[in-house]
């Protein structure tokens, strides 16, 4: 489930910053927080994975400009209907059913219905006179008071008796421009049929332009339908202090706004935490001590690490994979400045030490990755081991220290990976086994995906089979507009594959069907695991289930990009799986203890050499068979849709049931329940929502 942020015209690119930063800090472990603008709310069908939209401070006018008539229908249904709706500022004027700002003055005044009306009533200001747009002049902090009878038990929870210490009555919040909810205790029971019923959340301490309330609203909670719409006036959503405060000439009033953010930085990030948990979102926990709020941390890249695993039946003193990867690096990169420039990286290159030659430890200087606008890192030097096997081969290994990859252990994975080997491969003794034999770490990065897909040059050098593997990602991938919340505990790579032209029975659609059942074979084959209720969901998605009366949840994705040239197709895959990570919807492991506490738990280092080499076992079989019944036999034993009735909405919302997949292309096949009519879809036009039994038009 996504939270959607709009960004379009009439936003202001600070608060839109601001809400961003806070959104991510409270609810990004749990979701992943996308910028959306009118014609996205428009045309695409946002509805279904949206988990809130967003609407922030900046200008009512041009929102409705832009959003009127269906896209207003459709915000208003989709809230109806159980979503979710936060106005702050602007967003809380726009979600109001009318509108009084400034309504005296001349120039400024802007008054009128809106067509969301999820506040029954009048949202007037500015309460606090003073604003100007697109500056700080009339900026203040003002304290509001907060109910403490609807917000306290999501204080409790995890505070227990100390709650009340974070619970204070009275909390400084940023303010700049935003109205109140006039009378808006008069709509508490639906008195006036609208179908609304309000919430006061918090007050203005001070009435302002109020004449005839002491305290009026200043957050409201409308419940519609089975939805909710939070409308905030002022902006508690404010992490730091605006650009423009920070400046050293600030005058006093702005210095004293400062201190007064300062100091009550954790009540608003405590209060906002409860409003989004009082709204059912999951957000973050609470904390002991020092560390009141868990907040999730908004990362910055690290370096990438190079590891390799070669087996050779001679001894030499460096495994000629190596060296070959290195000699092209050398060749690609500037003779001056070592650098393989790309389209978004550049990769940092220093000379090979020869120096030593002692195989059992000689370092070595190699390659480290940064972006463009980033400042040079030092090179890494990492280690160079030779370890004898005892049937007549050496295994070659270059593996960074352990602190650089704290979260996986390289030299686990390849010993891993070797099992794995012995157990698919028993009866193939002949076959080359090089997938995953190369790879790439980093701590966090931006995208694996994004990585190798747009980094041609780079990835061209690369051996096929190679993975780039983080523990973390920023801006993790997934199908169309979709990203992959990525976080420690999950396992997130892309591998990359040269497939030849040459395999004719082979097209390159069916990878993705591949490293699908790879996947989850590499699970359900294990011992004891064979019926873990983990399933394939066409076309490239992994669910599961915790127990029997628990939902399907969605555990794992896979993307699959290609370039073709000179006769061949180098096909990044991508793969995210919730191995260890509870949010943001359930993990493998979850589904084990589930299933069978008895079962071993799974590392991410066992699950990526399980599925490297089922995927390596499939791709031997594909290349050399292509699709049969050897392979669709499987892949139909784990997927979840046989004679599964869907509607088409992309025919005329034709009813049919699902009957397996082409063995050329991979297409969908559905049979017209009314007239037998044969439909074939295409994995990359069509979403497939099955929950709902629906195939739409892919975002």
């Amino acid at each position: 489930m996504n939270i959607l942020l709009y960004r379009d015209r009439g936003t202001a690119p600070n608060s839109v910053r601001q809400t961003y930063q806070s959104l991510k800090a409270l609810l990004g472990h749990a979701y992943d927080i996308i910028h959306v603008d009118a014609t996205v709310l428009r045309s695409e069908p946002w509805e279904t994975h949206c988990a809130m939209l967003v609407i922030p401070g900046g200008r009512d006018l041009p929102y409705c400009q832009d959003l009127q008539g269906e896209p207003n229908q459709r915000i208003r249904q989709y809230v109806e209907n159980g979503g979710r709706y936060l106005g702050i500022c602007a967003g809380a004027y726009y979600g109001s059913s009318f509108i009084e700002f400034e309504k005296n003055d001349p120039i400024m005044s802007v008054c009128g219905s809106r067509e969301l009306k999820f506040y029954p009533g009048v949202s007037r200001g500015t309460t606090y006179p003073g604003f100007v747009y697109n500056s700080e002049l009339g900026a203040r902090s003002i304290p509001i008071l907060l109910n403490q009878s609807l917000l306290s038990p999501f204080y409790e929870q995890s505070l227990g008796n100390n709650a009340h210490a974070f619970l204070n009555s009275s909390i400084h919040m940023y303010y700049n421009g935003g109205g109140y909810f006039v009378q808006a205790d008069r709509y508490a029971k639906d008195n006036n049929n609208s179908g609304v019923k309000v919430e006061v959340l918090a007050r203005f301490e001070y009435p302002g332009i109020c004449t005839d309330e002491t305290h009026p609203a200043a957050v409201v909670q409308c419940h519609i339908g089975q939805g909710h719409a939070l409308l905030i006036a002022i902006h508690p959503e404010y992490d730091a202090v605006p650009s423009d405060l920070e400046n050293p000439d600030a005058t006093d009033a702005l210095k004293a706004i400062i201190k007064d953010l300062i100091q009550s930085k954790v009540d608003r990030k405590l209060f906002l935490r409860a409003v989004f948990a009082r709204m059912g979102l999951q957000v973050v926990p609470l904390g002991h001590g020092q560390q009141v709020l868990m907040e999730n941390q908004i990362l910055e890249p690290t370096p990438f690490y190079l590891a390799m695993h070669e087996s050779a039946t001679t001894s030499t003193t460096m495994p000629s994979t190596f060296t070959t990867l290195i000699e092209k690096w050398m060749e690609a990169a500037s003779p001056v400045s070592k650098i393989l420039e790309c389209t978004h990286d550049a990769f940092y290159l220093s000379a090979l030490d020869t120096n030593d030659n002692d195989n059992k430890n000689t370092a070595l200087d190699l390659i480290s990755l940064t972006r463009k606008q980033q400042a040079k890192p030092p090179i890494i030097k990492l280690l160079y081991l030779t370890e004898p096997s005892g049937n007549g081969t050496t295994q070659y290994r270059i593996i960074p220290p352990i602190h650089l990859t704290p979260s996986f252990n390289l030299a686990l994975y390849f010993d891993l990976l070797n099992q794995w080997r012995n157990h698919y491969h028993q009866h193939q003794n002949n076959s080359v086994h090089f997938f995953g034999n190369t790879i790439l770490y980093a701590q966090v990065a931006e995208s694996t995906q994004t990585l190798l897909d747009n980094n041609f040059d780079f990835t061209k050098t690369l051996p096929t089979g190679s993975v780039c593997l983080a523990a973390n990602q920023i801006a993790g991938r997934g199908r169309g507009r979709n990203s992959w919340v990525s976080q420690n505990g999950g396992l997130q790579f892309s591998m990359m594959i040269r497939h030849s032209t040459s395999y004719m029975n082979a097209p390159v659609v069916f990878l993705q069907y591949l490293i699908s059942l790879a996947v989850v074979e590499s699970i359900r084959k294990r011992s004891g695991y064979e019926q873990l209720p983990v399933f394939l969901k066409w076309p490239n998605d992994i669910y599961g289930r915790t127990g029997d009366n628990n939902g399907l949840k969605k555990v794992g994705g896979l993307l699959v990009n290609s370039h073709y040239m000179e006769n061949e197709f180098t096909v990044i895959i991508g793969c995210g799986l919730n191995v260890s990570n509870k949010y943001p919807t359930t993990s493998i492991n979850e589904i084990i203890q589930a299933y069978d506490r008895t079962l071993p738990l799974l590392s991410s280092e066992d699950v990526l050499a399980g599925i490297i080499v089922s995927f390596e076992s499939l791709y031997m079989q594909f290349c050399e068979h292509g699709i049969g019944s050897w392979f669709l036999q499987r892949y139909y034993h784990y997927w979840l849709h046989s004679d599964q009735l869907v509607t088409l909405k992309t025919h005329n919302n034709a009813v049919a049931k699902i009957n397996g997949i082409t063995s050329d292309y991979g297409l969908l096949v559905a049979l017209d329940l009314d007239n037998g009519k044969r439909y074939e879809l295409q994995p990359d036009g069509n979403s497939f929502d099955m929950m709902k039994g629906l195939v739409s038009i892919k975002e």
